[in-house]
């Protein structure tokens, strides 16, 4: 697979109740990235929540935002710096991006950190589009024989595995 030229379509949540099919461009992939071609996206109930108020609590999104967080994927390209996967193989990505320097990542608490951003929620763009440039730290390779749609279920199996 190489990387692709040109726009992707995207899922875009314009406003309340309000999805639209658009074209947005390529995100860019860092030297630390991978570019994941999208192949399955989970609909959370943070994502209906989303869709529907606008908000959970008092997270509250600006429109336009793309939503989805529960992902799996095939890597499109990898940035220079990369070595942990390779172009073509099938992945997952961890939506919360977090500092990696607080009290609660250095003891492996990253989902506390004050830092930290999550998938399709107020603070970051989600993945119901074609391509999402991520951290390269924060994709894992699905096992042969797991299917995308069981894939998608690795990062809800986690939180009921570890909250």
């Amino acid at each position: 697979m190489m990387r692709p030229a040109g726009k992707m379509k995207a899922v875009v949540l314009r406003d309340k109740g309000k999805l639209v099919i658009e074209e947005w461009d390529i995100p860019p992939c860092g030297e630390d990235e991978v570019l994941v071609a999208m192949r399955r996206v989970g609909v959370c109930g943070s994502d209906v929540h989303f869709w529907k108020d606008g908000r959970i609590g008092t997270a509250v999104i600006k429109f336009p935002r793309i939503l989805g967080h529960e992902t799996a994927g095939v890597v499109a390209e990898v940035g220079k710096g990369v070595t942990s996967v390779k172009v073509g193989e099938r992945v997952v990505i961890e939506p919360g991006l977090f500092c990696g320097k607080c009290r609660y990542c250095v003891n492996g608490r990253y989902n506390l950190c004050v830092e930290s951003k999550f998938m399709g929620s107020p603070s970051l763009e989600g993945a119901f589009r074609e391509y999402v440039a991520h951290p390269a730290h924060l994709t894992y390779r699905i096992p042969e024989g797991l299917s995308y749609e069981a894939a998608v279920l690795a990062e809800p199996l986690n939180l009921a595995l570890y909250t």
